[in-house]
């Protein structure tokens, strides 16, 4: 496995809401309803990308940011309610929001930070289009989001040598493939020519030495750890338990009245579904995922299911399976076909697109000649991070991307 530069693909929906939810709130005040906090957003913003990107920039060489909109969800499946449990919240000001973010996203496409949206598809669809575009180019790249549904992107292109990696900043995790670890400490090339050490340092192997070395180093000082998954794996147990952040639900649900009377709704959890893959994997051999278009696979796992849980009829799971393969599986056979050629459209226009890293690196660098910057009344100074002490995003805050949906 060869190890190149990244693109760093941005989960722009997770990082503004995990951003906003943050900002000090003021008893009987709209947040964002004033200059002050929609000025404490913009630079909360601005520091948190300038701090991850300068610590990112020795094996990064391209940024891009996706942004939601629409989704082709809610028209293709009315039925289903997608998200429909989300509300917004009326104690934050969502106009001042969208004109903070809108902003924002203005001064990073100005210095070489590719801004991407597109009509129908929501950001999940877009850093898809993205990381299959890049490993299919032989390119790697690495998804900075909280959202583990875009786990199921982390893989290892065979034939291109390509791969994806999803990271956590917050939690200062990440996600990779099995064998990256071994990359990283294998595959160093200890023993360089004379000309490559001298005059040739844009060498193959000099340049695999020194990602690994930057990589390793931007591991340790940020107690990033690395943790390998399956995704094939992870994407079957995810779409038998549903999403309930996205009211997407189990593909069996259940109810069983207790001894006090009380009614208990069940569902499948993460430990059925393995036992369930398990199953399958002892009759089939092992799951890949292009065996969830194949149908008499489908037909094995229905009737697994059916075996294994229970609680419904084979026709209901098969009707719920399906339906949830098509809301959470990121594919090529479940995405509209007029939404990816529109995604790829626009990648091929933004391939060579690089940012100012010089500038992207320093978030006074990039408010720089802006109303954001300036010292107003009691404003707090240039340079000063009014937000190092707080924590990240409170467990249980639900990132509402239907709100930006709406706004957007």
């Amino acid at each position: 496995m060869k190890l190149a530069k990244h693109t760093l693909l941005i989960d722009g929906n997770y990082f503004l809401h995990s951003r906003l939810f943050v900002l000090p709130r003021k008893k009987g005040t709209q947040l964002l309803g004033d200059h002050k906090s929609q000025s404490q957003l913009m630079r909360k913003l601005s520091i948190d990308f300038a701090s991850e990107l300068r610590k990112m920039a020795p094996f990064i060489d391209q940024v891009v940011v996706a942004v939601d909109a629409k989704s082709w969800r809610k028209d293709l499946f009315p039925d289903a309610q997608y998200k429909g449990t989300r509300t917004q919240d009326d104690s934050i000001n969502w106009k001042g929001v969208f004109d903070v973010y809108t902003q924002w996203q203005e001064l990073l496409e100005k210095q070489g930070v590719v801004i991407h949206r597109i009509n129908g598809a929501e950001a999940d669809d877009v850093i898809f289009g993205w990381s299959t575009q890049l490993n299919n180019e032989g390119k790697n790249c690495i998804v900075w989001t909280g959202d583990r549904d875009l786990i199921q992107l982390v893989n290892y292109n065979t034939a291109m040598d390509s791969y994806t990696l999803w990271y956590y900043n917050s939690k200062r995790k990440l996600i990779t493939f099995d064998g990256f670890t071994d990359l990283l400490n294998n595959d160093r090339q200890e023993t360089l020519t004379n000309e490559e050490l001298l005059f040739d340092m844009s060498s193959t192997n000099a340049m695999g030495n020194k990602l690994v070395d930057d990589i390793k180093s931007w591991s340790d000082k940020n107690n990033v750890q690395f943790e390998s998954v399956n995704c094939d794996e992870f994407i079957f147990s995810k779409i038998l338990q549903g999403d309930k952040s996205d009211n997407i639900k189990s593909v069996v649900n259940w109810t069983k009245t207790a001894k006090s009377g009380r009614i208990m709704n069940y569902s499948i959890s993460e430990k059925i579904s393995f036992k369930v893959l398990d199953q399958f994997t002892a009759e089939n051999g092992e799951f890949r995922i292009d065996m969830f278009f194949n149908q008499d696979y489908l037909d094995k796992i229905v009737d697994i299911i059916h075996k294994v849980v229970g609680k419904s009829t084979v026709e209901d799971i098969r009707t719920r399976f399906n339906q949830n393969l098509d809301l959470m599986l990121l594919h090529y056979n479940t995405i509209p076909e007029a939404i990816q050629n529109e995604i790829y459209k626009s990648i091929e226009s933004d391939l060579d697109v690089k940012p100012d890293f010089k500038v992207l690196s320093k978030m006074e660098s990039i408010l720089e000649g802006t109303e954001w910057i300036e010292k107003k009344g009691d404003s707090a100074p240039s340079g000063y991070d009014p937000f190092a002490g707080l924590s990240p995003t409170p467990k249980n805050t639900k990132l509402d991307s239907e709100t930006t949906s709406k706004l957007f």
